[in-house]
């Protein structure tokens, strides 16, 4: 377990009294120099706290030190308001009181493609598996966020335990639960598999506290994480089918994360639904290849639109009225038409206008149509 590594270049240490109650501040050295004398001890890299004995004698002193920083920086002192905590594989162990934890502790790639060590835990079987942390001294009643990157830990059967505990004082009937399977806490952000979580909680009137990751019926690997901040430039790459499978990414199968022979593999799906999703945002030729095209069919979209202007505005009435004069006249010659037959010519004139118009519609709309299902099969194939 690490805590937060970057308070050497604080230019305060946050002080607390014999019952944990935050009492002021001071500058590093000062708080040096009362660790060294005994009379306080460090809870953590940037807090320290008073010994009974001491409290009282030195209280005027801790109020100069406060008053000093808030003069310095030209404000009040603003309390930090989260204690940041990290996994660490090295402080972690197998619970003894566990009788059959499986699993192992190993460096790998992470989701940032960077060597890390990790935790494996669990298997496909009822083998009930724990790690816990090393007992942590934390502040009363302060707020925390633990950080880390989670692979794995669900099955197809829908019936695994993925979980991770908090345990102050080691009193287990009071612990913090959290399940971190089938979405119950939504992680930060989706990565090569990975998912990051941040876990918040408050430490209540609480000091002794203990971390523990759980798993049975399927493995789950634990891995470290910096602040979500760290990873901003990496954009999300979530499963393209994860409403569909039974069970997340887990670095157990393939590259893939995923089981080969099951009705759920990425092949299958991919022939389920017959093209890839593409996850990944086009490339360069890419976009030249879909500006050509959705040129192109821009400028067909026009000539339907014109298309249909011509018949609402009638300018493709010259064509129309000459040929309708024609059938009037050729009509009028025979002595043996009637009025009836006068009217079945005009309908027929008006008729083939009209289809002239909306097959020319209609052709251009299918071009249309076979030029995108072009642009997507070359898309799919890059």
């Amino acid at each position: 377990m690490t805590k937060n590594n970057d308070s050497a270049g604080k230019q305060i240490i946050q002080i607390l009294d014999s019952n944990g109650n935050i009492a002021g501040s001071t500058y590093p050295k000062r708080a040096d120099g009362l660790v060294k004398k005994g009379r306080a001890c460090y809870v953590n890299d940037f807090t320290i706290r008073l010994t009974m004995s001491d409290t009282a004698q030195i209280s005027e002193v801790i109020k100069m030190d406060t008053m000093n920083i808030k003069t310095a920086t030209g404000r009040e002192f603003e309390e930090r308001k989260v204690l940041k905590l990290y996994f660490d594989a090295r402080s972690w162990k197998f619970n003894k009181d566990c009788s059959h934890n499986v699993g192992s502790r190993s460096f790998m790639e992470g989701p940032d493609k960077e060597l890390a060590e990790a935790y494996m835990i669990g298997d496909w079987s009822n083998n009930w598996t724990e790690i816990i942390s090393e007992t942590l001294l934390l502040p009363k009643y302060t707020d925390c966020r633990f950080s880390f990157w989670l692979n794995g830990g669900e099955n197809d059967h829908n019936n695994e335990i993925c979980r991770f505990e908090i345990l102050f004082n080691a009193d287990y009937e009071q612990r913090y639960t959290y399940n971190l399977n089938r979405n119950f806490i939504k992680p930060l952000k989706k990565l090569n598999g990975w998912e990051l979580y941040e876990i918040p909680f408050c430490t209540q009137d609480n000091e002794y506290t203990q971390f523990r990751f759980v798993a049975q019926r399927a493995y789950m690997t634990v891995i470290a994480a910096k602040d979500a901040e760290a990873y901003a430039q990496f954009p999300d790459t979530p499963d393209p089918y994860e409403d569909e499978r039974p069970q997340r990414h887990n670095l157990i199968f393939s590259s893939d994360g995923f089981p080969k022979n099951c009705w759920y593999s990425t092949e299958q799906l991919n022939a389920k639904y017959k093209n890839k999703i593409k996850t990944t945002a086009p490339s360069a030729s890419d976009q030249s290849l879909i500006n050509d095209n959705l040129a192109e069919i821009m400028t067909k979209l026009n000539d339907i639109t014109n298309s249909c202007s011509a018949i609402l505005s009638c300018e493709d009435y010259d064509s129309f009225a000459g040929q309708l004069q024609t059938s009037i006249l050729e009509s009028l010659e025979d002595d043996d038409e009637d009025n009836d037959d006068l009217r079945d010519i005009i309908q027929e004139a008006t008729e083939n206008a009209m289809n002239n118009v909306m097959d020319s519609i209609r052709d251009t709309l299918e071009e249309v149509s076979d030029q995108i299902e072009e642009l997507k099969e070359a898309l799919l194939e890059k």
